[in-house]
């Protein structure tokens, strides 16, 4: 069975407070759901220009680099 990695750990919180998939993220960027989809999960690179264009559509109260900062397997605190 294959598991999804999770790469940005507070983007996926703030994708539930928030109520929104990678599909309407990627909507809202005009990205490919598939292709943000690897670029969360850490199987393609994420540019600096795609992470805030989705903090700036997506979630404009919060801090870039809070929302990117890569998940190291511990508990990340908001």
């Amino acid at each position: 069975m294959k598991r999804n990695r999770v790469m940005y750990e507070n983007v996926r919180v703030e994708m539930a407070r928030n109520n929104l998939t990678i599909l309407d993220i990627a909507q809202r960027v005009g990205m490919n759901r598939e292709t943000l989809s690897r670029k969360l999960s850490g199987r393609s690179p994420l540019n600096l220009n795609e992470a805030f264009d989705i903090q700036r559509e997506c979630f404009p109260n919060e801090d870039v680099r809070v929302l990117f900062k890569e998940c190291t397997g511990q508990k990340l605190m908001l």
